[in-house]
């Protein structure tokens, strides 16, 4: 597996951007401008049967351009899609259970504010992320992490480290590149206006 490559833009799929009119075209400028790494994130399960080759093309594409695909939450998915991994949450299943069922998969953990859990849980996985940084459409209700947490999550090198949390070209701020090896985006991406400076700017960042 290809963990090197967790690094850069990280794209988060919904089930309303992939159901989008324009999701085709949002994906080719992504591929087009160096997104390497993308998660499926689909919290209606239904999606996953309703649209399986729809899916499956999707992640042939990227892995023809040598992405990395996760999904979200759902282990079941795993093999029947050909998922490069999976990105767990709290209220899902552990990380020791994940590794000790996929060895070679690549774990990611969502550990909020909380460095004191991506430390308890370094030996099973592969990369955390953190946030929100801002105000997030996409989960409302999450809380945003201080400048003191922040400062503390940065000095956090055991594993390789995501940010996410209502990123846009109008909240990006250019120490979020030098300090985390990930830039977690979902409507940073699929709403932006102008995709392609948006994604050149991060990759110069």
């Amino acid at each position: 597996m290809q963990k090197n490559k967790l690094e850069g833009v990280y794209c988060i799929i919904g089930e309303e951007n992939f159901l989008h009119d324009a999701f085709d075209q949002t994906i080719k400028v992504c591929l087009e401008n160096k997104v390497k790494l993308f998660q499926i994130r689909f919290k209606n399960k239904n999606i996953f049967f309703e649209h399986g080759p729809k899916l499956k093309n999707l992640i042939e594409e990227i892995h023809y351009h040598s992405g990395l695909v996760l999904v979200n939450d759902d282990i079941t998915q795993i093999e029947e899609f050909n998922f490069d991994g999976i990105h767990l949450g709290q209220s899902d299943i552990s990380p020791i259970f994940a590794r000790h069922i996929y060895k070679e998969k690549i774990i990611g953990l969502s550990c909020y504010n909380s460095i004191s859990l991506a430390n308890q849980y370094l030996d099973y996985i592969d990369y955390v992320s953190f946030g929100a940084m801002h105000r997030s459409l996409t989960k409302k209700n999450a809380r945003e992490i201080s400048q003191a947490e922040l400062q503390k999550i940065i000095k956090f090198k055991s594993k390789p480290k995501a940010i996410i949390g209502g990123i846009n070209l109008d909240t990006y701020e250019s120490n979020i590149s030098n300090n985390f090896d990930m830039i977690a985006i979902s409507d940073g991406i699929f709403s932006s206006e102008d995709l392609p400076s948006f994604l050149n700017m991060l990759n110069k960042s």
